[in-house]
């Protein structure tokens, strides 16, 4: 670490790294029993209850000598700490020793930190106490005014208040943010507190909410992200619900450059998409719309569907980069008609579609811009070698490379990787 700590640019702060490993050293170090097993369960996150209590009691017996040790390093690492990027923190014993000296005015420790996340306390680290974040964050504020990229990651339920409390002060005392990342990994939760209590910056471009549900959306909160809307430039939007009641606030994205979007089944969101692609059509160059599954093949979900590749080939006509889930021939020929100066598009087929019948026209309809295809489907081809040989004699000389995703590995000697070598496009195949 002494040697090393000189070159230190991206920094973990968590109980695995620092406080179980100091423990399983000196207790290594004493000849007593080694808990190699629970550090293993620790790092898959299935503590038992029995396996806490031995941690603690380690902790406890060489409680002593812990701290003499977690005090010195910290000291050492902060020693080094303006020359650190990337600082990531979840609740651990070495945060008490880190408040200390962040505390202290007359120390600037980690003034140079690009990127922040912090990782709230769960079931597994209760014997923290919650307080302990939000100190860390306000000293933090102190010292870092250049942070660029804040990640909140499973914030608790029960504390999200004062959590809130000191995220505005770090979101307000930075001059630089420019990404804002909300996350929480089990359950769609809301961080209300974080959003409501927090000033709109006017630096900040680039927000991603991952399981956010937004069924408790507070007026405050929707006014505060109607403001940052408009200059929003980046938004990435991952397995949330209810998120149809933001559309007010998307009307305001006239300057997005970069839209994802995940989910199970996009129907219940679709008043959300199609908002932002309107809102966003002039600006749009960016666009990844993934969903698990179509639903049922009743005429709702298909109209549904229908009314998205039509957004998309309607008012996203400056778009350079598309990916979408299963598409039909139809789609492709409304899109392609649309989007005239798309470079990349990645889709997987819907394998009941006509391809065989389409594959040639849509070869010849290829806008001369796009250089990129990636073709995906699941295990058997959806169109014949045949076809693909038309509409690779429809792209001329348009398409450089091409890509095929299958979830079954082509045979190197099949019709299909004839047809590909002697196409004299660039060809990969993926499975």
């Amino acid at each position: 670490m002494f040697a090393y700590n000189e070159f230190l640019r991206d920094l973990v702060i968590d109980s695995i790294r620092f406080d179980i490993c100091i423990y399983n050293l000196i207790n290594e170090s004493k000849e007593e029993q080694k808990i190699k097993k629970i550090n293993k369960k620790r790092r898959n996150f299935q503590e038992k209850s029995e396996d806490l209590k031995d941690i603690r009691k380690i902790q406890q017996k060489y409680s002593k000598e812990g701290d003499l040790i977690l005090e010195e390093l910290i000291k050492l690492i902060c020693s080094k700490s303006n020359k650190i990027r990337s600082l990531s923190v979840s609740p651990c014993n070495m945060m008490d020793y880190m408040i200390t000296l962040l505390k202290d005015e007359n120390n600037y420790y980690f003034n140079n930190i690009k990127s922040f996340t912090i990782n709230s306390t769960s079931k597994v680290y209760n014997s923290y106490e919650p307080i302990k974040v939000y100190e860390l964050i306000f000293a933090l504020s102190r010292v870092s005014k250049n942070i660029t990229h804040i990640r909140v990651n499973n914030a608790c339920q029960s504390y999200q208040s004062e959590l809130g409390d000191s995220l505005g002060i770090l979101l307000n005392s930075q001059t630089n943010l420019r990404s804002l990342d909300l996350e929480y990994l089990t359950e769609p939760v809301y961080y209300e507190p974080i959003i409501s209590k927090s000033n709109i910056i006017s630096t900040l471009s680039d927000i991603s909410f991952k399981n956010i549900n937004f069924g408790n959306i507070s007026q405050k909160s929707m006014n505060s992200l109607i403001k940052l809307s408009q200059n929003l430039k980046i938004l990435k939007v991952a397995s949330c619900l209810n998120c149809s009641l933001l559309c007010d606030a998307m009307k305001q994205c006239s300057n997005l450059v970069e839209f994802t979007y995940e989910t199970c089944q996009f129907g219940e969101d679709l008043d959300f998409l199609l908002t932002i692609l309107k809102s966003s059509s002039s600006s749009l160059r960016y666009l990844d719309i993934f969903w698990i599954r179509d639903g049922s093949n009743d005429n709702e979900s298909l109209l549904k569907r229908l009314k998205l590749i039509n957004c998309i080939s309607e008012h996203c006509t400056k778009l350079t980069y598309l990916k979408l889930r299963r598409l039909n021939s139809e789609d492709l020929f409304s899109i392609w008609y649309g989007c005239k100066q798309l470079e990349v598009l990645s889709f997987f087929c819907n394998e009941h579609s006509d391809w065989d019948d389409s594959l040639e026209d849509l070869g010849r309809l290829l806008p001369c811009t796009l250089k990129v295809l990636k073709i995906g489907h699941w295990i058997e081809m959806p169109f014949s070698a045949m076809a693909l040989e038309s509409f690779l004699k429809g792209c001329k000389e348009s398409l450089k490379k091409l890509e095929i995703y299958s979830f079954k590995k082509l045979c190197k000697h099949s019709e299909y990787v004839s047809v590909l070598k002697n196409s004299g496009v660039y060809y990969e195949l993926i499975s």
